[in-house]
């Protein structure tokens, strides 16, 4: 949905500067914040069938200025990366969806996911897999679909999509969602326009054929800016919300008049993230629970670590990390919006984005830093799985959206190692012996070289 991101843009951009600098480092948000040009122009895998200039025109989808930039050879900690293996003996996706194969991991077979990935329980002396979750908040934008399907047609890629509910209603049937505690037709987000719903059910229909997972992202995106949020909601009202995003995947057809079917099935959605990672878990886990939802992405963990369970044992905690940012000893969310207010806070505050080489330089770092998350998980002995949170964004002249993608092209199908949703990672720990599971995470936290006296202040360069 194109015209969303667009709108999202001009509706998010005031909260954005009165939040201030301090709240922009802790917390992720999924407004857009300014209009796109390019960060270079070698291009393999066009980000968008056009993206919007400073003066707001949309521009030519083919000219190579207005393109993402993703390129293989880009320079990371790991050079070799570039060449992924092609060994696999598994179809990933359905017959026709034109994903890459999946190697099976080491152990004994226990099922196939729905976008072919093996799961496996590990005998004595197999190897760990490396698993990298690749997920999205939001997915409303359909020419990003796209780039992340092309994406998968060229290495073993799935990923979770978390649906904002509300991208299921339009300007003019908005008053079918009342977030707790706010006025019916009210969102922090903007809503489709008419046309608009074919275009998103039609590419979550794609993803879902695929094998990709859909979970939630919720639905009004309410956040501290826009109160009552997730921090301030109780489980009834955690309960309310999810009751609505339920029911506006169910009903998009009948809430809109429109006949087109969407295909996701709502017993397969079993995770989420919270809208700016906000919420107490005491809250939110029995509203997940009763919901048949059995993990979360919301509350990061220091460094790389093997999830656990929650306190009752139903939830799986699955967040995202803080690690430190290539070459600053700077502690960070994973997250692309959390880059960005940290390497360009000024560009959020006016609204006004860097120049295009300051922009290639910031989209270099972050690469970088998914460089050294991956040298960290695998060279210390248990392969901690790395998770990455993003949005379908522009930010930065495309910087992370450009970082995100040549990681996963330079990165998944080399040996061992595994993009895939959050799903298959939680099938995957379920389907281990328990002691061998609590061995990986009992492993101490790997921060990156950062020392643990030190956490969260590393100082000096953070090198391999």
């Amino acid at each position: 949905m194109r015209d969303i991101v667009l709108l999202r843009r001009r509706a998010r951009r005031l909260p954005i500067v009165l939040l201030g600098l301090g709240a922009l480092l802790l917390t992720a948000c999924s407004g857009g914040e300014q209009a796109a040009v390019t960060v270079t122009s070698e291009v393999v895998v066009p980000a968008t069938g056009g993206v919007t200039s400073s003066s707001g025109a949309v521009t030519d989808p083919t000219s190579a200025s207005s393109s993402s930039s993703i390129d293989p050879t880009s320079s990371s900690a790991d050079p070799s990366s570039t060449t992924p293996s092609t060994a696999s003996t598994t179809k990933s996706g359905g017959a026709s969806d034109g994903g890459v194969a999946y190697q099976v991991p080491a152990g004994d077979v226990v099922k196939t996911e729905p976008d072919g990935f093996t799961i496996t329980k590990l005998r004595k002396g197999d190897k760990v897999p490396q698993f990298i979750v690749f997920s999205f908040d939001g997915v409303g934008w359909h020419e990003k679909w796209d780039y992340w399907f092309d994406l998968a047609s060229k290495v073993p890629l799935h990923w979770t999509g978390f649906l904002s509910g509300t991208y299921m209603l339009s300007d003019a049937t908005k008053d079918k969602y009342t977030g707790p505690g706010h006025v019916a037709g009210k969102s922090s987000i903007p809503w489709a326009s008419a046309s608009d719903l074919p275009v998103e059910i039609a590419d979550l229909n794609k993803a879902v054929a695929a094998g990709d997972e859909i979970g939630t992202h919720f639905n009004g995106h309410f956040c501290d800016d826009n109160p009552p949020g997730g921090g301030d909601w109780n489980t009834a009202d955690w309960n309310n919300e999810l009751d609505q995003f339920f029911a506006l995947v169910k009903d998009v057809d009948a809430n809109n008049g429109i006949s087109d079917q969407l295909q996701v099935d709502l017993s397969q959605v079993k995770g989420e993230r919270t809208p700016c990672l906000t919420g107490h878990k005491a809250d939110l886990y029995p509203a997940l629970e009763a919901h048949g939802m059995n993990y979360d992405s919301s509350f990061t963990r220091v460094g790389l670590s093997w999830p656990t369970l929650s306190e009752d044992g139903k939830v799986w905690e699955m967040g995202m990390s803080e690690f430190p940012t290539h070459g600053t000893g700077h502690v960070q969310i994973t997250m692309d919006y959390n880059y960005y207010a940290q390497q360009e806070p000024d560009a959020i505050g006016s609204g006004t984005p860097p120049a295009a080489a300051q922009s290639k330089i910031d989209s270099q770092q972050v690469l970088d830093t998914y460089a050294d998350m991956y040298k960290a998980a695998t060279t210390d002995g248990v392969n901690e799985p790395i998770i990455l949170g993003n949005h379908f964004n522009d930010w930065n002249n495309n910087a992370y959206s450009d970082a995100v993608g040549n990681f996963a092209l330079q990165y998944c199908g080399k040996e061992n190692t595994y993009c895939v949703p959050f799903r298959d990672l939680v099938d995957w720990m379920e389907a281990q012996d328990p002691a061998v599971l609590a061995d990986l995470q009992n492993h101490q936290s790997n921060l990156g070289g950062c020392p643990y006296d030190a956490w969260p202040k590393c100082t000096g360069l953070i090198q391999y």
